[in-house]
C-alpha cells in the first residue's frame, strides 16, 4: 500500500434528527407496540395486587407469560428481578449523595468495580481496563489517520479502503490481544518520511514484552474479487511476508499461488494464537463510502468484542452526560412513531411514578415485561436468555431518565443538569452488572450490547412508560427529550472540540456507528 497516511482532524454530524430517526436493526415499531401490551398485563397484575409482595405477583405473571417454565426457574426470575431493582436504588441513592460531596460519578464507579474485584490486585485490575480503554483511543486515533487528510477532510482516495482495511485487522487484532493480556500488538507499517518502498511492509506483528520487532510480516492486498487480487500480486517479491486477502478470496488466491501463505486475517499462527476477523472487500467498500459520503470514521470500542467475553467498562464511556441523553432520544423517538394514533388508557399508578418518584413497582413490572419479550423473541435487539437482572437494571434507568424528562418539563432540573443526571443513572446500572462480574472471578462479561443498545432500549422503555402515563406525559416527555439529545450532541462535540487532531472517544462512540 503505497500511499502516505494523513495525519487526521475530525469530522462529524450534529444532526438532532439524524440522531432520533437512527434506524436500529432488530428494533422496530411492531416489537415496542408489543412490548407495551406485555408491560400492561405485569402493570393490570400489580394493580390487582398491591398488597403483595413484589416477588410474589411478578411470579405469577411470569409464570402466564412462559408457561414452559418450570416454576421454580420463573420464581428465581422474580427473585432476580425484584433484587436488581432494589440494589439499582441503593446504589443510585449512594452516588447521588457521593456527587453531592463532590466524588465524580466516574471515581465512585471506580471505587465499586475495586470492591467487586475479589482475588484480583486492584492494582493489576486497573491496569488491565486503564490498557483495553487506551488501546481503543489509540486504535480510533489511527483510523482517523487513515481516513482524513491533514486539512481534516475525509480522503477521497478511491483505494482509501484498502488502507481502511489494513488498520482494521491492526485495530481488530489488537482489541483481542489486549483483552487476553497478550503481548503481541500488531500495527501498520508508516515509513517516518512518508515514502513507501517498493515490497514495503504493511503491517507487522511485535512481541510488546520481549521488545521484538516484526514477529509476523503482512503485505495488504484487496483486489476486486480473486482474479484482480491474483493480478495485483503477480509482479511482487514478497518473501518472508504472508499475503491477506479481502474476506471469501483466501482459497482461490492461494491455490494460484503455490507457496505462498495467503490468510484474509493477521495472526491465528501456532505462535500467535490470536487473529483477527475477515472483511470482505464489499463490506469495506461500504465502510469507505460511509467515510467519503457522509464522513463517518469507524470506531473500536467496547461494542468490538461482539459476543465475547467483555471486559467490564469502567464507565468512562458509559457515564458521559452528553452520549447517554443522545442516545435516550434514539428510543424516545422510536416509542413516539409506535404510538402515534393509538389510544392507550392512562394508568394513574405509572404517572405517579413518573411525577412523585413510587416507582419500585413500574420498574419491576418493566423488568418482567422486557425479560418476557427477551425470551418470546419479541424483541430481537435483546437477546433470549441474557439475565433477568441485567434486564431490570436496564428498565430502571429507563424509569429514572422519565422522571428527569419531567423533572425538566417541570422547571426543577436544566437541560445540561439533566444529561448529567442521565449519565448517573447508567453509571448506577453499570456498578452492579460490572462488580458482581468481577466478584464471581469473571475477568470479562458478556454485556457487549450494553454501552449502545442499553441506553436506546432504555429510552424505549421510558417513551413506552411515558405515553402510558396518558398522552400528555409521553408527549411532554418526547418534546423534552429532543431538547435533551440537541444539548447531548452539543456536549459530545464540545468535548470533541477541545481536543486537536484526535478524534474523540466521545464522537466516536456516539457517532461512529450513526
Amino acid at each position: 500500500m503505497g500511499e502516505m497516511k494523513k495525519i487526521m482532524g475530525n469530522t462529524m454530524s450534529d444532526s438532532t434528527e439524524n440522531v432520533m430517526n437512527i434506524e436500529i436493526e432488530g428494533l422496530t415499531e411492531k416489537e415496542v407496540r408489543e412490548v407495551q401490551k406485555i408491560f400492561a398485563r405485569f402493570m393490570k397484575k400489580y394493580k390487582e395486587n398491591q398488597e403483595r409482595e413484589t416477588v410474589e405477583w411478578l411470579a405469577e405473571q411470569l409464570q402466564e407469560e412462559l408457561p414452559e417454565r418450570k416454576p421454580e426457574e420463573i420464581r428465581s426470575i422474580a427473585h432476580e428481578i425484584a433484587a436488581a431493582v432494589e440494589e439499582y436504588n441503593r446504589d443510585l441513592e449512594d452516588l447521588n449523595k457521593s456527587t453531592k460531596k463532590g466524588i465524580s460519578k466516574e471515581a465512585w464507579l471506580a471505587d465499586r468495580i475495586q470492591d467487586g474485584a475479589k482475588g484480583m490486585a486492584v492494582n493489576q485490575y486497573g491496569d488491565y481496563l486503564r490498557a483495553i480503554d487506551q488501546n481503543f483511543a489509540n486504535a480510533n486515533a489511527q483510523m482517523a489517520r487513515t481516513i482524513l487528510r491533514a486539512d481534516g477532510a475525509v480522503s477521497q482516495n478511491i483505494n482509501l479502503d484498502g488502507f481502511m482495511a489494513e488498520q482494521y485487522h491492526v485495530n481488530n487484532f489488537n482489541a483481542k490481544a489486549v483483552l487476553e493480556n497478550s503481548s503481541y500488538r500488531a500495527r501498520v507499517c508508516v515509513p517516518e518520511n512518508g515514502q513507501y518502498g517498493k515490497n514495503s511492509v504493511d503491517v507487522m506483528i511485535d512481541d510488546i514484552k520481549t521488545g521484538q520487532k516484526g514477529v509476523a510480516r503482512y503485505q495488504f492486498k484487496y483486489g476486486q474479487d480473486s482474479k484482480s487480487t491474483i493480478e495485483l500480486l503477480k509482479d511482487g517479491n514478497y518473501d518472508n511476508q504472508r499475503i491477506v486477502v479481502a474476506g471469501g478470496q483466501a482459497e482461490e488466491v492461494g491455490k494460484a499461488l503455490p507457496g505462498k501463505s495467503v490468510t484474509d486475517h493477521i495472526g491465528g499462527t501456532e505462535k500467535i494464537k490470536i487473529k483477527s476477523d475477515p472483511v470482505t472487500k464489499e463490506q469495506m467498500k461500504k465502510i469507505q463510502a460511509d467515510a467519503q459520503q457522509k464522513g463517518t470514521i469507524p470506531k473500536t470500542d467496547w461494542n468490538s468484542y461482539q459476543t465475547r467475553e467483555l471486559a467490564v467498562n469502567l464507565g468512562k464511556q458509559a457515564g458521559q452526560a452528553g452520549i447517554q441523553a443522545a442516545l435516550l432520544g434514539v428510543g424516545i423517538h422510536l416509542a413516539k412513531k409506535a404510538f402515534d394514533g393509538e389510544k392507550i388508557e392512562a394508568d394513574d399508578i405509572v404517572k405517579t411514578a413518573i411525577t412523585t418518584g413510587s416507582d419500585t413497582c413500574v420498574k419491576a413490572a418493566a423488568g418482567g415485561a422486557l425479560k418476557v419479550a427477551a425470551e418470546k423473541g419479541v424483541i430481537t435487539i435483546l437477546p433470549p436468555g441474557t439475565p433477568a437482572g441485567t434486564i431490570a437494571k436496564i428498565a430502571c434507568v429507563a424509569v429514572e431518565n422519565v422522571k428527569i424528562l419531567w423533572k425538566v418539563a417541570k422547571g426543577e432540573l436544566t437541560l445540561s443538569e439533566a444529561a448529567e443526571h442521565m449519565g448517573r443513572t447508567s453509571v448506577s446500572m453499570y456498578a452492579g452488572l460490572s462488580a458482581g462480574a468481577v466478584g464471581a472471578g469473571v475477568g470479562a462479561a458478556a454485556l457487549s450490547f450494553i454501552p449502545v443498545v442499553g441506553p436506546i432500549l432504555g429510552g424505549v422503555v421510558g417513551g413506552m412508560i411515558g405515553y402510558t402515563a396518558g398522552s400528555k406525559v409521553g408527549e411532554t416527555v418526547f418534546e423534552v427529550g429532543k431538547k435533551i439529545v440537541k444539548t447531548g450532541v452539543n456536549i459530545v462535540k464540545k468535548a470533541a472540540e477541545t481536543v486537536v487532531n484526535v478524534v474523540s472517544g466521545i464522537a466516536d462512540f456516539l457517532f461512529g456507528w450513526i
